[in-house]
């Protein structure tokens, strides 16, 4: 069995082994060492990555009671890996320290909302994309500030970070989180007066060394609430970039940066209130249209506006249409309002765009709508023949 250096001392990230087993994974070789400082993949979280000697380790994994390290199937890893080689190996530390920066910050978390509101953090997951915590509870904007800020209270008291493994009669009296069952000695990483939880990864010796911590966004998760959160130099680089946006949309404004939204409020139910006024003067326009139109038997307009507007003028047309009206947009895939108010069958008209086109969509009682991929001679030629 592998000794696990990164499980009582989260700060060895360079240390000698010898391989005791290689694997043939198809793609990969599986390497399997004595002792290691990697942190396989597990509880949510991502494993290390780093060095065997001078090869790259892609992937660390538990299977069974084996740790393989994972790394690229060749001919010469095939020899450098022989079983009883002695090898270097090196955990790339600022992957490591990211993520114990994540993990230990989420324990702050969890153990936070767990005292405060009682909910229980029932999943996790940390990768290199993002963080989303799950709790069985929701929570007010003005709660989650709240947590924020205690959350960093918490970092800034810089509290020790206790990994230990309790004995049968300690464990039987202490109070601990757990997401599930676990089979075998239990390890607990214990944040004073903040947390008490069994996990298996690797954490920061003082919550100092989180550095800050960060609610992105809040979303409804089930029957619960799925929080993203950030950490130390993700949280820093994720903060950084959203001031240099918000100062780069504040310049294209001419306004203040704290004012963007505000400005953006403005302009929006301004552009609301235009769009309004030309829908309005574009309807005025249509119905002079349909005025000045002769009867016949079909009428094909093709139109750049909303649906609600296309509706409008094919409706208008098909008091004047001895069969139907067919109203499209000009953009592509057009969206397309038939309408017939003569008994045409608009229906059999749609199955005819969806035979020749692929056209999507159908219709009853006189009115059909729907899209399709075609040019505008493709579908004049195609609304006369019916």
């Amino acid at each position: 069995m592998t000794e696990k250096l990164y499980d009582l001392d989260s700060s060895v990230t360079e240390f000698d082994c010898k391989v005791i087993e290689l694997y043939n994974m198809g793609d990969q070789l599986a390497v399997e060492v004595d002792r290691t400082a990697f942190f396989p993949e597990g509880g949510g979280q991502t494993s290390d990555r780093g060095m065997l000697g001078e090869t790259y380790v892609e992937n660390v994994e538990i299977q069974g009671c084996h740790i393989l390290h994972f790394v690229e199937n060749s001919e010469e890893n095939v020899q450098k890996f022989q079983k009883g080689v002695a090898i270097h190996g090196k955990v790339d530390w600022e992957k490591r320290f990211s993520d114990m920066q994540q993990h230990s910050g989420e324990h702050l978390l969890s153990g936070i909302v767990h005292n405060r509101f009682g909910y229980n953090n029932v999943g996790f997951h940390l990768s290199e994309s993002g963080v989303t915590v799950d709790f069985d509870g929701s929570f007010t904007e003005k709660e989650l500030c709240k947590v924020e800020d205690l959350v960093n209270e918490a970092i800034w008291k810089n509290l020790a970070v206790h990994v230990f493994y309790p004995d049968e009669a300690a464990l039987a009296t202490l109070e601990y989180r757990s997401k599930k069952e676990i089979d075998g000695p239990l390890r607990i990483v214990e944040i004073p007066g903040v947390d008490v939880c069994a996990c298996c990864a690797p954490h920061v010796k003082r919550t100092g060394e989180i550095g800050q911590f960060r609610i992105l966004s809040a979303e409804k998760h089930r029957a619960g609430t799925r929080l993203s959160i950030l950490c130390g130099a993700r949280a820093l680089h994720d903060s950084r970039k959203k001031l240099q946006e918000n100062a780069h949309v504040s310049r294209l404004l001419s306004c203040k940066q704290g004012e963007t939204a505000q400005f953006v409020q403005k302009m929006k139910s301004e552009k609301e209130a235009l769009a309004f006024r030309l829908v309005g003067l574009q309807r005025a326009v249509l119905e002079e249209r349909v005025k000045a139109a002769a009867p016949q038997r079909v009428f094909t307009a093709f139109l750049d506006a909303e649906m609600d507007t296309l509706r409008f003028y094919a409706d208008a047309l098909a008091e004047k249409a001895e069969a139907f009206a067919a109203v499209f947009s000009l953009s592509q895939p057009r969206q397309f309002v038939i309408i017939s108010k003569t008994g045409a069958d608009v229906g059999a008209v749609c199955g005819s765009l969806r035979s020749s086109f692929g056209a999507k969509g159908g219709g009853r009682n006189g009115v059909a709508q729907g899209a399709v991929d075609a040019s505008e001679a493709e579908l004049r030629a195609v609304l006369q023949e019916q």
